[in-house]
């Protein structure tokens, strides 16, 4: 068997993921070859290394998995409302928009109404008080100062 055949199947060898006779020929190999059998002791110092490490995680690791996902969620949820009201905002302004283009709107006629409108509201608050007004006086003119008319 030639070196670099021995050293595609070493990781397996050493998994122990080869027939018998592929591991009986690698097993030769690693007899005579001096290269490829420093490449397996390498290869399992790393491995028995690997395997004989152990790192603990610590105790409030998954609480604090969990409060990130729940913070990520709530602001997930936040930012989808500020953005379904701005956007509602936006199609309740482009309908207004349009209705004001598409309406029979003139300024002109706009303010008018206005001052009218406002003469309007004036009469109706000062009538009455002119009424009463001008009562108060012919009480006063007829019962006080007896100038009848």
């Amino acid at each position: 068997m030639e070196c670099n055949q021995a050293l595609i199947k070493v990781d397996e060898y050493f998994e122990n993921r080869l027939s018998d006779i592929e591991r009986h020929n690698i097993k030769k190999h690693l007899e005579k070859c001096s290269k490829c059998r420093q490449e397996y002791e390498d290869m399992s110092f790393v491995f028995n290394a690997l395997d004989n490490h152990f790192i603990n995680a610590p105790d409030d690791l998954a609480d604090k998995i969990m409060n990130k996902i729940i913070h990520f969620e709530s602001s997930k949820k936040r930012s989808t409302k500020v953005l379904r009201n701005i956007g509602a905002s936006f199609v309740a302004a482009g309908i207004m928009i349009s209705l004001l283009n598409f309406s029979n709107y003139n300024p002109i006629i706009l303010a008018k109404g206005i001052f009218r409108g406002a003469f309007e509201i004036n009469q109706v608050v000062t009538d009455p008080i002119t009424k009463l007004s001008q009562g108060l006086k012919y009480v006063t003119d007829v019962y006080i100062n007896g100038n009848g008319k």
